[in-house]
């Protein structure tokens, strides 16, 4: 019965006022010390997507949070997911659900929602999901569950002060999900790329992005013998060069990096069985030892000194006019640096620039030789490059893999993750942990273009793409909706989040909020009927949506006067404006006056000095509101409005009329009309300082004219990103993408395929900017630009 009452939640603590508990409790307070596993999820839904689409991830995770996950998706939790395992337990798994708030079903009446049977005058809520029993209750504005009706009485909430807790606080909100486990667990130290770390407890953060995986984090030192850690402490990180010599396609490099052999030998002394103590042995001139596929690197900055002070050694033969030597203690490394190194094949040896290489095979020396002789190295791989540049410069120890050896450790065929590797940086008895496994692809040519993924969903889109800011990584999702109203949101590596039906095609463009002020961004949008507010798993955010009677007919407009958070949405209904709060209330200290006719252009904030102005086309009158609704200032003449929109370009109010005219209106009311020979048919963009029109075939850039071949264009785009300016246009006849910097100067290699607008952004979080558009009425194309 050992396990019997792990995670119980006593009925006492579960009674409402028998107790009061430490304002500062936070969920993880709550979590016994003597869990096998916690794993924190900030977005269950990306968290989910990316299960299901990396493999790696997939054989971590899957068997911990399958059964799990179910019971979460039942709960509106708005807050990072704890969930605690005991995997000892008598009978099963055992887990325990810890989020912050109160959290209430999303459709407890299809559910067995009762008290538990035997427990009286108790607040736990007993339900059946999927034929599995939930407990749950609120103890302290923390939602505490678990599949076990008795697992609380070793619940924590006294010493919220231990190292315990003070581990898992440093976990980062941000990334996709923090794994806190004792190191000795087979499963997640594979990500570690080590088994040989014994009771310690690593804390990581982990991301994924495009299929590829990041992470960073601690292990700590409980300084037992065989703790690694131990291994490798009073020693300063130094940069890894034994990559300058290990073969383009070694399989598996492991480094011990270090400032003073005579501290790493002290270190490694209690656990040696067989060996020397003599620290002026050979090794004493060494600052880095390497294990390879079949071969022992040491790294010396004297390699003169230390080949001198190798015994037993005799003269082999001469390979390319390097001297290959036999060695008579071929066991030497076997035990010198357990359980990290281990190696009893140094039958032969050689010596080239700051190396000596050992290995039990006289043709594999020689392969070492001619790579390197070749240039073929591991540091002169491209993959191996990019692990650099990733990576810290210096380590205390560093393990790298190819996708070969990545197979192996996960059991799955992983072809392609040639961009492997684990560095270990020891500090003050923690050892910080950064690591990449990525399906490396090789650098193109400058400015090269290529397809990067395509996404398709089974009906016709009818709106998008549109990008979106992706919250917990600052990275960029796609939305599109489809003929049957469902709205689609789609990450930066192509994969389906979610979709979700409507009540009519969104209106413009969708805008993004965060309405808690927590960094959390919403989706907010308008339909004919519906004011829409949506989080990132696609859940309606109550009060929303707002529903209307009498149809909307612009754009959804945000406000967001002060850079507060404090949102103003505005809805027009032909000739009236409504604005409404975040709370789905209305404002009412806007009033709008309707006397000028029907509104023909989205209202739009614009901000001059220290002055609000809210400006639209109205029948034949461009209105200046200030933030109350009211004028502040009257444009006297009329004006007949194009179908552009209006902008703010050089300080003034910027659109044209029907007759191809430059229309500016600046913050007194003063109008002024500029000929620029437009006909009917054009369209403008514009920005603080770029001004954009497309004219039939001629597309103009600021002072710039382009002749574009005769066909059907979309609107042009201007975009700013690393610091320039680019434009781009569709001809939906041939289906070719145009894109032009700011001099209107054509981007090398384009027009690229395409058959909608074109958007151009950072998807992801390298320099390298993607395309967005559709290859057709049912896929996203997406292209990454070199």
């Amino acid at each position: 019965m050992k396990y019997y009452c792990y995670y119980v939640l006593v009925c006492i603590l579960l009674v409402s006022c028998q107790k009061d508990y430490d304002k500062n409790l936070k969920p993880f307070h709550f979590i016994p010390e003597t869990s096998d596993l916690i794993i924190k999820v900030n977005a269950l839904n990306d968290f989910s997507i990316s299960l299901e689409s990396n493999p790696i991830l997939y054989s971590l995770y899957n068997e911990d949070i399958k059964n799990v996950e179910s019971l979460i998706r039942k709960f509106n939790f708005t807050s990072p997911i704890y969930i605690a395992f005991k995997e000892k337990s008598i009978n099963k798994t055992e887990f325990l659900i810890l989020s912050k708030g109160e959290i209430d079903l999303f459709a407890s009446d299809s559910l067995s929602s009762n008290l538990r049977e035997g427990i009286k005058n108790s607040e736990v809520t007993k339900i059946i999901i999927d034929s599995t029993d939930f407990y749950y209750n609120h103890i302290n504005g923390v939602f505490i569950g678990s599949n076990n009706a008795d697992y609380g009485s070793r619940l924590n909430t006294k010493d919220i002060s231990s190292e315990f807790y003070d581990l898992i606080e440093t976990t980062d909100n941000s990334a996709l999900a923090s794994v806190i486990f004792k190191s000795d667990n087979i499963k997640y130290s594979d990500l570690l790329f080590s088994k040989f770390l014994n009771d310690e407890y690593a804390i990581i953060d982990i991301n994924q992005n495009s299929g590829n995986i990041s992470f960073n984090g601690i292990v700590t030192n409980t300084d037992t013998l065989n703790d690694i850690l131990s291994k490798i402490k009073y020693t300063l990180p130094q940069k890894i060069n034994t990559s300058l010599i290990a073969p383009s396609d070694t399989k598996e490099l492991k480094s011990l990096l270090f400032d003073d052999y005579s501290k790493l030998r002290k270190n490694f002394k209690d656990t040696t069985i067989v060996g020397t103590d003599n620290l002026k042995s050979f090794l004493t001139y060494s600052g880095e030892i390497a294990l390879i596929d079949n071969a022992l690197i040491l790294h010396s900055l004297d390699t003169d000194l230390l080949i001198e002070s190798i015994d037993d050694k005799s003269f082999k033969e001469s390979f390319r006019e390097i001297d290959i030597y036999s060695f008579g203690k071929p066991d030497f490394f076997k035990y010198q640096f357990q359980p990290v190194i281990t190696f009893d094949k140094s039958s032969y040896f050689f010596t080239k620039d700051d190396f000596v290489i050992f290995s039990s095979k006289v043709e594999y020396l020689k392969k070492i030789i001619t790579d390197y002789l070749s240039n073929k190295t591991l540091a002169n791989s491209e993959a191996f490059q990019y692990i650099q540049e990733n990576l810290s410069d210096e380590s205390s120890m560093f393990i790298y893999k190819n996708s070969e050896n990545l197979s192996d450790i996960f059991n799955s065929n992983l072809a392609g993750y040639d961009a492997n590797a684990v560095q270990y940086i020891y500090e003050d008895d923690y050892a910080h942990i950064n690591g990449i496994i990525e399906k490396f692809k090789k650098k193109r040519s400058a400015k090269t273009i290529a397809e990067n993924f395509n996404t398709s969903i089974e009906d016709d889109i009818i709106l998008g793409p549109q990008v979106v800011t992706n919250h917990l990584n600052r990275t960029k999702d796609i939305v599109i909706q489809d003929t049957k109203n469902n709205l689609y949101l789609i990450s930066s590596a192509g994969n389906i989040l979610w979709k979700k039906k409507l009540q009519d095609k969104i209106l413009g463009e969708i805008e993004q909020i965060d309405i808690y002020k927590n960094g959390r961004l919403q989706l907010a949008f308008a339909t004919s009927k519906r004011v829409y507010v949506i989080d990132r798993n696609g859940k309606d955010v109550g009060p929303f949506p707002l529903k209307f009677n009498d149809p909307i007919t612009k754009p959804l407009s945000v406000f967001d006067y002060d850079k507060k958070k404090d949102y103003r949405l505005l809805v027009a209904q032909d000739k009236n404006l409504l604005m409404y709060n975040t709370r789905a209330k209305i404002v009412n200290g806007f009033k709008y006056k309707s006397n000028s006719g029907t509104i023909i252009t989205q209202p739009k904030h614009f901000r001059i000095g220290n002055k609000d102005f809210i400006v639209f086309g109205a029948g034949e009158r461009l209105k200046i509101l200030n933030r109350r609704g009211s004028d502040r200032v009257i444009v006297n003449d009329k004006i007949r409005f194009s179908k552009n929109q209006i902008y703010l370009h050089q300080n003034k109010f910027t659109t044209t009329n029907t007759l191809g005219q430059l229309i500016q209106v600046n913050a007194k009311g003063e109008k002024s009309t500029k000929q620029i020979n437009l006909s009917k048919n054009h369209v403008i963009d514009a920005t603080s300082k770029t001004l954009v029109n497309l004219d039939e075939n001629k597309l103009q850039i600021r002072a710039n004219t382009v002749d574009l071949d005769f066909g059907d264009y979309t609107n042009p785009q201007i975009f700013y990103l690393n610091n320039k300016i680019y434009v781009t246009t569709t001809d939906l006849q041939t289906k070719k993408i145009y894109l032009f910097d700011s001099q209107g100067k054509p981007i090398p290699n384009f027009p690229i395929y395409g058959t909608s607008e074109a958007i151009l952004t950072n998807l992801d979080s390298d320099r390298n900017l993607e395309l967005v558009t559709l290859s057709d009425s049912k896929t996203i194309l997406t292209y990454k630009l070199y």
